[in-house]
């Protein structure tokens, strides 16, 4: 009887598994456990299942492929950190590519977080004139389109141990052309052959945004009267920084006109836009109510175009930023620069930057949420700047506590088993003797 409530308990906890992964987006052979390799046999094998495999070798194929990793003190260097018992390699050199469709689709509404866990060969590293390539893309037609990238080198690596490594897109609105299309993720090589890439344990996750209050986020205040003044020097609920602090020339607020009057900016939100003087040492900075928390993700987007009369020369590029206060001194966490040449006169794009998950031991957890945009160059002209939108970015996986029961901690040398379970609910039909639920060490 007891073997059978054993037997029944594991089916249902192989039940649970499956139900609570059945949200995850679905990545075939994300561990790179096949094809198996047999190390009695072979060192490794040329070839991955699942993944679309490009390789400058073509059918010889000695770039992409599986290997074991090494037991732990043993022989061969063993990676930390790993996911089952096989890491993919990837050879440097451009051109090389592990990529796959997913039967996933980017839905409306949810930002996308690709994760892979890197590291690089102990015997064959790649120089420090390789980087690597992470990418979400789709199709246009039969041809693959970067939606996002994010690029790591070798000094960014440790040997012996895989770091996780992250790339969040923007969330998907219904104007994006990639909004409905299926899914696709891609890591690359990039520069020239001279070592080999480890990677295993890739993962994407859909995150859910919630919006974070930002203080006049769109600009509407102070309200401009265009009978009386093109626009007002100052703007409320912002710390302006500005060169001309008593003029105040190089921040202030201004109406968007009229849809067929000239210099109307598309895009915009509301009435009411501001305006930012190019010359480095001009910005606008406020912090948040609402703190960093660990194991979100943040991402703050703002609408951005340049003044028609005065635009910002090719020298000139704005910051977008997510910082917090140590004491009174603002520090940089995440920013993302964009030049003044990509941006018109006409309508206004989106500029995003993205904080990877914060971790419990970062400086920022807890602090307050500061977010700022900053002229980059000489005082040349004025970007245009709405709709700032600040997201923490949940999973939309619930969260199991204990999920793979390392509580209560056993102590090998006084017990084997522990019968009882942290976080669980145990039902027991033995109550408060529990012998048919309890931890165990893996031996």
């Amino acid at each position: 009887m007891q073997w059978y409530k054993w037997c029944m308990g594991m089916v249902v906890l192989s039940f649970l598994a499956v139900s609570a992964h059945a949200d995850f987006i679905v990545i075939e052979n994300s561990s790179f456990e096949s094809p198996h390799v047999d190390p009695n046999a072979f060192q490794a094998l040329p070839f991955v299942d699942q993944w679309i495999e490009k390789d400058n070798d073509g059918e010889l194929s000695t770039n992409t492929g599986v290997f074991p990793n090494p037991a732990a003190g043993g022989f061969g260097g063993h990676l930390a950190n790993a996911e089952g018992e096989q890491v993919a390699f990837l050879g440097s050199e451009q051109g090389n590519s592990l990529e796959q469709d997913l039967t996933a689709v980017y839905e409306s509404g949810y930002a996308y977080r690709l994760t892979v866990a890197v590291g690089m060969s102990s015997m064959f590293p790649p120089s420090e004139l390789n980087s690597l390539e992470l990418a979400f893309y789709y199709y246009d037609g039969n041809e693959p389109v970067n939606i996002g990238t994010k690029y790591l080198s070798a000094s960014d690596l440790l040997l012996f141990e895989l770091v996780d490594v992250s790339l969040t897109l923007p969330i998907v609105g219904t104007d994006h052309a990639w909004a409905g299309q299926p899914m696709g993720i891609a890591i690359r090589s990039i520069g020239p052959a001279s070592g080999f890439w480890d990677l295993d344990n890739v993962r994407v996750e859909a995150l859910l945004p919630v919006t974070l209050d930002v203080g006049n986020a769109s600009f509407e205040t102070p309200v401009v009267d265009p009978l009386m003044f093109p626009a007002l020097p100052y703007v409320t609920e912002w710390t302006e920084l500005d060169h001309d602090l008593e003029a105040s020339s190089n921040t202030g607020v201004f109406p968007n006109p009229a849809l067929d009057s000239p210099g109307h900016l598309l895009h915009a939100e509301g009435q009411q836009l501001a305006f930012l003087g190019s010359e480095e040492g001009n910005g606008f900075e406020q912090v948040l109510e609402s703190v960093y928390q660990t194991g979100f993700s943040y991402q703050l987007t703002v609408g951005v175009g340049v003044s028609g009369l005065f635009p910002p020369s090719a020298e000139n590029s704005l910051a977008v930023v997510l910082y917090y206060m140590d004491q009174n001194e603002p520090v940089d966490i995440a920013a993302q620069s964009v030049p003044a040449p990509d941006y018109t006169s006409d309508a206004l794009r989106d500029v995003t930057v993205t904080l990877d998950p914060v971790g419990p031991n970062d400086l920022w957890t807890g602090q307050p949420v500061g977010v700022a945009i900053r002229a980059m160059g000489p005082a040349s002209g004025f970007w245009d700047l709405d709709n700032v939108r600040v997201s923490e970015l949940v999973s939309s996986l619930p969260a199991v506590e204990n999920p793979s029961f390392e509580s209560p901690a056993i102590d090998p040398n006084a017990y084997p088993v522990l019968p009882l379970v942290g976080q669980w609910t145990e039902i027991d039909q033995d109550g408060e003797t529990s012998t048919n639920t309890g931890v165990f060490l893996n031996t």
